[in-house]
């Protein structure tokens, strides 16, 4: 008998979990777009924001000095909880 659905991946994914809070008035923008994102879509659409450039930090950190990176990404995770 045939497996259904989808062949398995023969590469195992990894699992990352993001969770933080976001204000209703400061962070309308990416609430809404949350919101429109279609049920068992967002991890597709997060990727396509972050790999077309969404975040931008390519740009803020091209030339940028090892200590200011490193202070911006401990700023950045100082605000999710593992």
């Amino acid at each position: 008998m045939t497996r259904r659905g989808r062949p398995r991946n023969s590469t195992q994914s990894i699992r990352i979990v993001l969770s933080g809070w976001l204000h209703p008035e400061n962070d309308a923008d990416i609430i809404a777009w949350l919101n429109a994102i279609p049920k068992g879509q967002r991890i597709h659409a997060l990727k396509t924001a972050l790999r077309s450039g969404g975040l931008g930090l390519e740009t803020i950190f091209k030339n940028g000095n090892p200590d200011e990176i490193q202070t911006a990404a401990d700023d950045l995770l100082a605000n999710w909880e593992y």
